[in-house]
């Protein structure tokens, strides 16, 4: 398995994103969907990446700069394809993330997910999320929950 970057034009990023809101949209209703899009890949403030096998983009995740009262990134389309699940893939994924966030001096990592994804909760507080209140753009509905992780510099 190959570790690339996520690029807009790559049709296995396209099927991925897809898979992911597939997904999504047969867990929660679509108007609470707040997904990065494809096109936003190409954005300065966005690191995406994903694990390529001969079956295309297995696994996934970004990470986005962004500002409210303080800077952080967003934790954004962590996803690994059903068949390759189990495997630490999302694990994966995500200490590459937050070695990149280190890397950029990101202070915090936020992100929202839903309460029926139990596996994705139990993997973010293993790394030591911890829940906290709405950020940025998302209000509160019983369809998100919230976590962040502050990185010590």
């Amino acid at each position: 398995m190959q570790l690339v970057d996520l690029t807009p034009d790559d049709p296995d990023v396209i099927n991925v994103f897809s898979d992911i809101d597939r997904l999504i949209n047969s867990l929660y209703p679509v108007a609470t969907a707040q997904s990065l899009s494809v096109s936003e890949l190409g954005q300065a403030n966005v690191y995406a990446i994903g694990l390529k096998s001969e079956e295309g983009i297995v696994a996934c995740g970004a990470i986005v700069r962004q500002f409210d009262t303080v800077p952080y990134g967003e934790i954004r389309r962590l996803y690994v394809k059903p068949s390759h699940r189990g495997k630490g893939l999302s694990r994966r994924i995500m200490q590459i993330l937050l070695h990149h966030a280190g890397e950029e001096e990101i202070p915090l990592i936020r992100l929202e997910t839903g309460p029926k994804q139990a596996e994705s909760i139990s993997l973010y507080e293993n790394l030591g999320f911890q829940r906290c209140a709405s950020f940025g753009n998302y209000t509160d509905n019983p369809h998100s929950l919230f976590m962040e992780l502050g990185l010590s510099q």
